[in-house]
């Protein structure tokens, strides 16, 4: 259930979803940068409770330290030869690469190119940096793939859901939520430049 939720992208698409909604309070988001060496330092690391570790850290502002500490923890999984926490944490790393708002990297990234594992995050990210870099005819493959993907995993219905499945249903409810991240992207980047 937790890896369809992860590879289905549901999580993902909550935090895309939810992103002018999530506020948390002072304290947890300062505390998120130690939680989050805390959680990579497990030997079998909770990918859900990273996801949200990663989202408190993007909430706060801290996007690029996230993006260090992913890259460092990367970079140790793929030394050690685990590859499935080395691809659970560049896709941590894609998620908060485009929050950062460096989508050439970000689409640029390996882990958008792996074909051996079923992952709906892959074309939902390749979706979401296709709409915010205006490339309309990728961004509505890229969302039929991840629409097509993602309806092989088994999400359980509540009433939180029928929000996901209206921008799942509709490309062009897709792009409106999209664009209104791209625009909160742009806003804080232009506030950290001042």
């Amino acid at each position: 259930m937790s890896v369809g939720v992860l590879h289905g992208g549901k999580l993902a698409l909550e935090r895309l979803i939810d992103y002018h909604h999530a506020r948390a309070d002072e304290t947890s988001l300062a505390a998120a940068e130690i939680e989050l060496k805390d959680l990579l330092q497990e030997a079998h690391p909770d990918f859900k409770k990273l996801q949200r570790t990663v989202a408190k850290l993007e909430m706060s502002g801290k996007e690029a330290e996230a993006v260090t500490i992913l890259e460092k923890a990367l970079e140790k999984a793929q030394n050690e030869n685990k590859q499935h926490e080395a691809y659970e944490i560049q896709m941590l790393r894609e998620e908060m690469l485009i929050y950062k708002g460096d989508f050439e990297k970000a689409l640029h990234c390996k882990c958008l190119d792996e074909e051996d594992i079923s992952d709906a995050r892959r074309p939902l990210y390749k979706a979401i940096i296709n709409v915010i870099l205006e490339q309309p005819k990728e961004a509505f493959s890229n969302w039929e793939q991840f629409n097509e993907m993602q309806s092989n995993f088994l999400w359980p219905p509540d009433q939180q859901d029928a929000q996901l499945y209206e921008v799942i249903d509709d490309f062009d409810k897709f792009v409106n939520v999209v664009n209104l991240l791209k625009r909160d992207i742009q806003e804080t980047s232009k506030r950290k430049n001042k």
